[in-house]
């Protein structure tokens, strides 16, 4: 059922071209134009359920690949952070290794210094599902240790 973009008639309603423009016609009105038979093609309904996902994460040896890149391309800290238009002490953190970059930091230095810092790794779903959500003692802590 739909509404006939001709005349206003709630009816069964088809796709038509009338004066080179694609409408929604009831079947009176459809002698205005051309019917145009629309096939629609069959979804299967069947969706498997993956049980792993893959999700980005930064490399555990970021600091000394950060370092690495850097000293090959006979840069100091300053000179990294100007040409990435960063900080230097947030350069010198990530380096040292106090400070995790943030993915945007770490496709900056990655694409500027040549290195990998992102990996595409598989995760369980089924790691969460022996975690009680309901649970008045569930920490945030809990959730990191079962990451």
């Amino acid at each position: 059922m739909g509404v006939c973009e001709i005349c206003g008639k709630v009816s069964e309603v088809f796709d038509a071209i009338v004066e080179g423009a694609m409408v929604k016609v009831c079947g009176r009105c459809s002698k205005h134009g051309n019917v145009v038979s629309v096939q629609k093609k069959a979804i299967s309904t069947k969706i498997e359920k993956d049980p792993f996902e893959y999700v980005d994460v930064i490399v555990d040896n970021y600091a000394e690949l950060i370092k690495e890149g850097r000293e090959k391309k006979e840069l100091n800290h300053e000179e990294l952070a100007k040409a990435i238009a960063e900080k230097e002490s947030t350069i010198a953190q990530v380096e040292a290794g106090n400070m995790k970059p943030n993915f945007k930091l770490a496709k900056k230095l990655a694409v500027f210094l040549n290195i990998e810092l992102i990996e595409h790794v598989e995760s369980s779903k089924e790691s969460y599902k022996s975690i009680d959500f309901k649970s008045s003692s569930l920490t945030i802590g809990d959730l990191l240790k079962k990451g």
